[in-house]
């Protein structure tokens, strides 16, 4: 009977003693299902990419023969939290600001085919951007982790403007070509100056993103997100489909 207790109180502090092991283990595998180390992870982020918008300008305005639609420069800052359910899954979200810039140009020909436009437009807003995720994460090396991140974000524009260069071209009924420059600056949202028309101050959307953790601290990723809602608001009869476009490379700091 006292052999038998010995026996069982070796291979209990045998097992015990193997436990770290065994979790150490775990940690090290591709998909580590045990229970988050932390409950959170923190940390600040820089962004820098692109910004564009969607849109069926020349669908509905015929008068529009040529046009582009040029993605300009983003730039972010903000902070990341992720709430740790298991070692590979978490619940996440962030808080960015980001300052947005994209240009158009495009030449309308006049009902009449007596007159033609060519107009410049460069926009720029800032935004509040909140994306709400769930964070899958994945070990691929010792000290190297693999995020990916699949959610909706919301965000808001506070202020922002349009630049506008038109240059008009016309002849007049006694056959002399009339030249003219017009240049508007205007509020981005919400102003019915705006060319076409203005735009929504909120937004709703896909986000989507992927990273990596190297070590205690550094994060390198990229992120994307696409806006659901109709960012446009008619300023005339016609209303075009707009939506918004970003994509963004990020470098943080984890906490």
């Amino acid at each position: 009977m006292t052999n038998r207790l010995f026996i069982s109180l070796i291979l209990s502090l045998l097992a015990f003693a193997d436990s770290p092991l065994q979790a150490r283990q775990t940690a090290d595998h591709f998909v580590d299902f045990s229970p988050a180390q932390k409950l959170l992870r923190v940390q600040v982020q820089a962004l820098a990419g692109g910004a564009t918008i969607t849109q069926n300008y020349k669908k509905v305005f015929p008068a529009i023969t040529n046009q582009n639609i040029n993605m300009g420069n983003s730039w972010g800052i903000g902070a990341k939290a992720i709430f740790g359910i298991r070692e590979y899954l978490g619940f996440g979200t962030a808080a960015n600001l980001f300052i947005n810039n994209y240009n158009i140009d495009m030449a309308i020909i006049g009902d009449d085919r007596l007159s033609m436009s060519a107009a410049f437009i460069n926009n720029r807003n800032f935004t509040v951007n909140i994306p709400v995720f769930i964070n899958f994460r994945f070990n691929v090396a010792k000290s190297v982790a693999w995020n990916i991140e699949t959610g909706l974000f919301y965000s808001y524009g506070f202020a922002g403007h349009q630049k506008q260069r038109i240059y008009r071209a016309e002849i007049n009924s006694m056959d002399e070509f009339i030249p003219e420059l017009e240049s508007i600056r205007t509020d981005y949202y919400k102003s019915p100056r705006t060319l076409f028309n203005s735009f929504r101050r909120s937004d709703i959307g896909i986000h989507i993103g992927t990273s990596l953790d190297f070590g205690p601290h550094l994060n390198v990723g990229v992120q994307s997100q696409v806006g659901f809602k109709n960012a446009s608001i008619s300023t005339g009869v016609a209303n075009p489909s707009i939506h918004n476009i970003s994509m963004h490379a990020l470098i943080g700091y984890r906490f």
